[in-house]
């Protein structure tokens, strides 16, 4: 298969939304109309789901579809992005199949997490048979805590934008000298985008020049992390840090064995927005 210069716009504040749960672990579809209409009057450009903050390597296919769909049903004008997330290549491309229907804008590639792609070999071939089964933007997604600490090879990342295969990465590594090496590759191929996924490196990432940011404090303060962008773009620095402080200072409130999930609900829950319920065996803070 030729694949096509397939992009999609990966800028501005993204959240990788929340998967809201009932008790008994069943999708609350009630409250996803809550969390589409928040991010929409908050300056939200996109919805992530299926991400490490929306639990997706945790639910059934059929869950995963229900979510997709519902927040199809609710959503009017923001695009949706959807998470692959499986531990082997064919278990990816069945999923990426399911996944890329009407409404979805773009699939969000994690390296395999158990069955680690070790090599910038493997991970091609990974995404490339993706690519292959699918006809819709592709955007890796460097996470090595989550991925027996193997980062996406830089080469692998060069050689899928030098194809047009992916149109950007989310890199939640908190590494500045590989956000660093990512807009180098950038500079050669204009369409693709970086966005950060860290929240401790939020700020410095912009700095650096980094399009966006996808990180799990999106789903908390989108309006703040709209505010955090514009003020390192336009020069006000010392009112990009002192949000950061906030958004660390308030992140560090919670014990750190807690999932990143269960802290975003937990305050969400205190808004009304959902509950508190994450899958088991992540313990709930609400």
């Amino acid at each position: 298969m030729t694949h096509a210069n397939k992009t999609s716009d990966l800028s501005g504040s993204i959240v990788p939304l929340i998967t809201p749960l009932l008790q008994n672990e069943d999708l609350d579809v009630a409250a996803i109309a809550k969390l589409v209409s928040f991010h929409q009057e908050n300056g939200t450009k996109a919805l992530f789901l299926l991400g490490t903050c929306g639990e997706g390597p945790c639910l059934t296919d059929p869950m995963k579809e229900l979510l997709i769909d519902s927040v199809i049903a609710q959503n009017s004008d923001l695009p949706v992005l959807v998470g692959v997330t499986d531990m082997a290549t064919r278990r990816a491309v069945i999923w990426a199949q399911k996944a890329a229907r009407p409404g979805v804008s773009a699939l969000v590639i994690m390296p395999p997490v158990f069955q680690f792609a070790t090599t910038a070999a493997e991970h091609l071939a990974h995404v490339k048979a993706i690519a292959d089964a699918v006809d819709i933007p592709l955007i890796l997604y460097n996470l090595p805590k989550k991925c027996g600490n193997q980062a996406v090879a830089l080469q692998a990342v060069h050689a899928l934008a030098a194809d047009g295969i992916v149109s950007g990465i989310k890199d939640s590594s908190g590494d500045l000298d590989y956000i660093a090496a990512l807009l180098k590759i950038r500079e050669s191929f204009p369409n693709f985008h970086v966005v950060n996924g860290e929240l401790r490196t939020a700020k410095q990432a912009l700095e650096m020049g980094a399009d966006g940011l996808v990180m799990s404090y999106t789903n908390i303060a989108p309006d703040e992390c709209v505010e955090l962008m514009n003020a390192v773009r336009s020069g006000n620095i010392d009112r990009a840090a002192q949000l950061q402080e906030k958004f660390v200072a308030h992140w560090n409130t919670f014990p750190t064995e807690y999932s990143p999930a269960a802290k975003v609900k937990s305050i969400l829950a205190a808004r009304g927005l959902c509950k508190g319920y994450c899958c088991a065996p992540a313990t709930n803070l609400a």
